[in-house]
Order: structure tokens, then sequence, then C-alpha cells
């Protein structure tokens, strides 16, 4: 709160440019007696919700009671907040459009005593453009007061009214609105529908609470056929009771209404001042028909719990039944409520709008309560090549559940059905396979890849080809088929020993002997491959003994041909009436006449090149 007399005209050019406020609709101010010439200033406004919000601050004047001003008290906003829209009537309903604002300023003012008294004022403009009943409605402002009174009548405080008016009327329906007010002194109190005051302009519609605008004011102008008396088209004419302070109207016109309610105290038979109350009312058509609806289940494979979306009209109570048989407790009266379901299952939801009124209507909703399925399959390791894979489908789901592959158009077979399956996936990368379990409506799917990577094609070239001297110069090169991937490692083998891992090698021919070469190439992927050729390096000629001791004492005890390991070869060895005694494939002298006599045998020994050699050999122990 900040009381700035001598700052009211700059404060004034402040306000008049700057603070443009919604419409104002209503307003109220008294006061309260404190002792010591201290009083409590209460400032009720009402105004709609759209547009800028309440001054902050709110400028207050204060005056004698002959109309001198004395001071400009700024009040800061304590913050605003909705005004309920309601109805008696069940079976009637608003318009969800209808939105207004109220708050409440509060200031201590020391006010020494007087013989005049004071009053103390607000003035806002500017009122909503669309009200019926008075003429240039949003060239219109309000102006609240409060009177305190003069020094010979002690002390007193204000009547204040009990309660707020109803934001909305509802057409061609009586309403009875009890509009008493309280007095703290427990003064004589009289009602009379009273004319409201205007207060500020469009181009001020703030004014500062100079002598400018000070007391009296100027009452608002009525349109025709309108007055403070009545200001609002009913039939039978809107009344308040002057003793009690109720309201009776049965509105006969849509619209917007200012009505002034004015209640004065009496003390003694003296007026001591009177407390005005300006608001205005908005004649609607209400809706009396009520709907009940429920929302159909959205997604009906969440699990057991559901929420329930209302979508009735025109109820204003309601009544839920979920359906649940497992308990009783499987009720509501919430406007959106939620339920637990013991079991899974399908339900009957039933909602019953306005129960117990004569409008109440009903309306059910099948619900399907239950968990969607979770499947789920593991897949190998990164394949090499064209492969089969068996996948078997895992996860929570019933055992009668409707189980369903997508193998992709890189498998064979592209889909499947049943809980294993098993599929040869061609070379191609990721193929995404997708598994869709369904059971009681509610549908699972899980995917995951399976990668098959190029297999490459290990092979290579030889120069010169075989068979060839020793200490010829063979070059072996890799000729292997990538088939898209990228091969990043060589590994070369003769007889199954290491010999390099570049991509090309030049064989050791140092020695004479038949070579097993073997290269094994790798891709980026891992995946492997080997070739394998053979390769002879060309000996010296066999030399063949024509006697040897088996004896065992350790020497020529065997049938030995020198260079014989070098060359496929077969030998045969006959005695000397004709008859094979010793016969053998890739012969790898061994031969020790175990079984057969001392003597003369002949043998026929053949390489794989198509030579032939033959002699004898003696046999001496």
């Amino acid at each position: 709160m900040r009381i700035l007399p001598g700052l009211c005209m700059v404060i004034a050019m402040f306000w008049s440019t700057s603070a443009q406020a919604g419409h104002i609709i209503g307003g109220e101010m008294f006061h309260d007696d404190l002792g010591g010439g201290q009083y409590r200033i209460t400032l009720k406004l009402y105004r709609e919700c759209s547009g800028i919000g309440f001054d902050d601050p709110a400028p207050i004047g204060v005056y004698t009671g002959t109309g001198t001003f004395i001071q400009a008290v700024y009040v800061d906003f304590p913050g605003g907040s909705p005004v309920p829209v309601d109805l008696d009537d069940p079976c009637l309903s608003l318009p969800p459009n209808l939105c207004l604002e109220t708050t409440s300023y509060s200031v201590v003012l020391d006010l020494p005593p007087t013989a005049d008294g004071y009053i103390v004022s607000y003035q806002r403009c500017c009122r909503t453009p669309i009200i019926n009943n008075l003429l240039n409605p949003d060239d219109l402002g309000i102006t609240v007061l409060t009177q305190i009174p003069g020094s010979a009548v002690g002390a007193n405080s204000a009547p204040r009214f009990s309660e707020l008016p109803p934001v909305a009327v509802c057409l061609n329906e009586p309403l009875v609105f009890d509009h008493s007010a309280t007095d703290p002194d427990g003064d004589e109190l009289v009602y009379e529908l009273c004319t409201p005051f205007n207060g500020g302009t469009p181009d001020s519609p703030s004014p500062t609470p100079s002598q400018l605008t000070a007391p009296p004011y100027d009452p608002i102008p009525w349109a025709a056929g309108y007055s403070g008396a009545y200001p609002i088209d009913s039939d039978p004419a809107i009344s308040i009771d002057a003793s009690t302070g109720q309201l009776t109207l049965t509105p006969t016109l849509l619209g917007f209404f200012v009505v002034g309610v004015c209640v004065s105290e009496y003390r003694g038979g003296e007026l001591l001042g009177t407390t005005r109350r300006d608001f205005l009312f908005s004649v609607v058509a209400c809706n009396a028909s009520v709907v009940s609806s429920i929302a159909p289940q959205a997604q009906p494979c969440t699990g057991l719990t559901a929420t329930f979306n209302n979508n009735s009209n025109g109820a204003q109570t309601y009544a839920w039944d979920f359906g649940d048989a497992s308990t009783d407790l499987d009720v509501s009266t919430a406007l959106t409520p939620t339920w637990t379901y013991a079991a899974p299952g399908e339900y009957t939801v039933t909602l019953i709008a306005n129960p117990g009124t004569v409008c109440a209507d009903t309306s059910i909703q099948r619900y399907r309560m239950y968990e969607a399925p979770v499947p789920f399959f593991s897949t190998p390791d990164p394949l090499c090549g064209p492969s089969q894979v068996d996948l078997v489908a895992r996860g929570i789901f019933d055992p009668l559940a409707t189980i369903s592959w997508h193998l992709g158009t890189g498998a064979q077979p592209a889909t499947a059905q049943g809980m294993d399956v098993s599929a040869t996936f061609g070379t191609g990368g990721s193929q995404l396979v997708t598994l869709t379990v369904e059971q009681n409506g509610c549908t699972g799917v899980f995917a995951a890849p399976v990668v098959v990577n190029p297999e490459p094609e290990a092979f290579f070239l030889v120069d010169p080809p075989s068979p060839q001297p020793p200490n010829t110069v063979v070059r072996l090169t890799d000729a292997s088929l990538t088939n898209g991937g990228s091969i990043v490692s060589w590994s070369w083998e003769a007889n199954g020993s290491p010999t390099g891992d570049a991509t090309d090698l030049v064989l050791d021919t140092s020695v004479p002997g038949r070579y097993l070469l073997t290269l094994t190439v790798s891709t980026a992927f891992g995946c492997t491959d080997t070739y394998t050729t053979e390769y002879i390096i060309i000996p010296q000629d066999v030399e063949i003994p024509n006697v040897f001791t088996p004896n065992a004492d350790g020497q020529n005890d065997a049938f030995v041909i020198a260079n014989a390991q070098y060359w496929r070869n077969s030998l045969t060895i006959f005695n000397r009436w004709g008859m094979p005694v010793h016969e053998a494939k890739d012969y790898k002298n061994s031969w020790r006449a175990l079984n057969v006599p001392d003597g003369t045998y002949y043998y026929v020994f053949t390489l794989e090149d198509g030579r032939e050699f033959t002699g004898h050999v003696t046999i001496l122990r």
C-alpha cells in the first residue's frame, strides 16, 4: 500500500495511458471501524476472465463527506480467483464459455474523526459492449464507494453482502437468491434495487481519485424501458424484499444486464450509509437435456487399470458402476474415475448422469481389460553366407495365442506360423524379422534383425604350373572373390605350416616333394573361406636296391626305395612263381619281408607320371 497525495496527477497520466484492464462487470466496497481512527477498506471487483487483469495497484480516493479530495491510496493486487458458475437445478447446465474472476483488495487507513465523515471510492472503465440495458455501455465505467459517518455517530462498520450473486441465470427459469448482508454493528438493514454509478472514460479508464472525480457521482444511463427498479426483462418483474434481501426474478430475454442492489443501514431511524453492489447478470439458454455418455475404450490392451472418460452433457452429478463382480466397491461419483480390475476379462461399465433426478440418463460401455502379450525371440550372431536359422517365440502370452512370423523377402519361407520356425536367410546384410502374437484381441509385436554377411570364395593362381624342378620361382597370387564383402586378412599354409599373411606368396621350392598349398581369407564381417591345391617339386629319380637284410640289426632291415616319398606310386613284389607277396599304394619303404623266406624276388614299381621300374631284389638274413 502506498499513499502519495502529491503525485496524483503524475500517476493519473500513467494509469490513463498504460492500464487497460479487461471488462469490469461489477464491484462493491465497505469499511470496518478498527478504532482509534483506523478503518479497513475492502474493495471487491468482478471482471471477465479474458483481457488484461485487475489493476495492480488499484487507485483508491479518500474524500471528505462533502467531496473534498484528501489523498490517493494505491493498493497492491492480492490475486484473483474464479467465480463459481453453479445452478440450483441439477437438470440445467450452463454454456461452457462463461468465465468470471473476482478479487478483494484491502487496506487500512488512518482517518481521524471529523464532523462530515469520509467518502472512499474507486473508479474503473469500461464495461463490456454487449450490455442490453445501458446506453453505449462500452463508454461507461463503474464507481464503488463506502461512506464513513461523521464523529457524531460514533463507531460504525458498513454492511457487506454475504454471497456472490449467480454468474448466470437461465432464460425463463425462476431465480430466488439470498442477497442479504450482515452488519457488524447490528444496525437495521433495508434493501432496494438501485442505479449503479458511472466512473472513468475510455480515454481515462482508471482516473486519478482527485477532485475531478470527486463525489457526488453520476448514475449510469439506462436504455429505454429500463431503470434501477426494473433493470432486467422479467415476468414477474424483478424484486427484492426490503427486509430480508431475497431477490426474485424470472428472466425473459437473453443478454447481459447490469443490476444494482443497495443495502442501507439505519441506527435509531437515522441513515448512516449505503453499500451499493454493481453486478452483471448473464441470461443464457440453459440446457435442460441430460445425456449420459461413456467414451469408448481407447486402448483395450494396457492392463487392468482403466480411466473412464465422461462425455455426458447437461449433468452435474454422476454415479458409476464398473461391473467388477469381485467387489461391491466398484462405484464412483467422480467426473472421470479410475478403477483397477481384479482379473482380466470383459466388463460392462454403467454411468448414470444426474442420478435420482427426473432428468437422469444412463449409458453403458463394454470394456475389455487384458494385458497385451509381450513376445521376444533370440537371434544368432551374425552369419556368413546363406544359413538356416531356427527361431523360437518366447515371452508372456497364452499357449493358445496366435503366433505369426514375418521373416522378410530375403528368407525362405518369407512368413510362418507357430511357436518355432526354421528359415534359410540369404546373403543380404540385416534382415528384420517380426514376431506378432495375438490373444484376446490384443497384439504384441517384437522385431529384431538376423544378419547374414557375404561369404568370400578363396582362390589363388599358381605360376608356373605344377610340377617344377627344385629352386623354381613359384608365385602364388590371391584371386579370391569378395561377393560384396571386403577381405581384410590372408593366411597361407604349405603342408599345414604357416608361410605368409600377404595377398601374394613366393613358394620355397628348395626341397623337392609334394606340397599341399592352402589360402584362408577373412572379411571385415569375420566370414572366412579356404582354398587348397597341390604342387609338386620334382625330386631326383628313384633308386631301387637289389638286396636288403631284414635281420633286425638296425641296418638295411627294409626294402628302401630312395625318393619314393616324393611320388604317388604303387609297388608289387612277386616270388619266383609269379605270385604277389606284397602290394602297396604310395609305398613308404615299410616292407620288411617278415612272412617270406630268403631268396630272390621280383618287383614292379610304377610312378604317377607313368614310368615303371622292374627288377629283382635278394633277401639275406
